[in-house]
């Protein structure tokens, strides 16, 4: 079951397999079949704790739960990425990556100018999920043939 009171009793235990339980709620979200709202208010409070999360190991299990949350939910355009996309400067690369990936799922159009500046930068793989991000923002399933 996706449920922000077992996330919230996750982080207030915080034991050292926080992330490998993080995992199980990534594979939950990968495999199973959820309310949509529910979703929706567990891949907010999620994303909140991401931002904030200090730690590596849990900060990247945290963006890999979003990032099922997106793939496998389809939840990407109910959520409000902005605070995400406020601190795309501040991640490193590994979570960088996940966070273009994501911003890209919601095709909104006012994050094209935030995604442009990675379409340069020093990293390869940035470079290409930035073009791939933008990409899924202007591509329109209604007008493909």
């Amino acid at each position: 079951m996706i449920d922000v009171t077992y996330l919230k009793r996750l982080f207030l235990n915080r034991g050292e397999d926080l992330h490998l339980r993080l995992g199980d709620i990534g594979d939950l979200l990968e495999y199973g079949t959820h309310n949509q709202n529910d979703v929706i208010t567990f891949t907010e409070y999620a994303l909140d704790l991401a931002i904030a999360e200090e730690n590596f190991d849990v900060k990247e299990s945290l963006f890999h739960l979003l990032m099922n949350a997106v793939t496998f939910q389809g939840i990407a355009r109910n959520v409000e990425w902005d605070p995400l996309a406020n601190v795309l400067p501040t991640l490193d690369d590994a979570i960088l990556d996940y966070a273009l990936t994501i911003i890209g799922s919601s095709k909104n159009r006012k994050f094209i100018r935030v995604i442009e500046p990675y379409l340069h930068s020093p990293t390869e793989y940035i470079r290409q999920t930035a073009a791939e991000a933008l990409e899924e923002i202007n591509y329109n399933v209604e007008e493909s043939p």
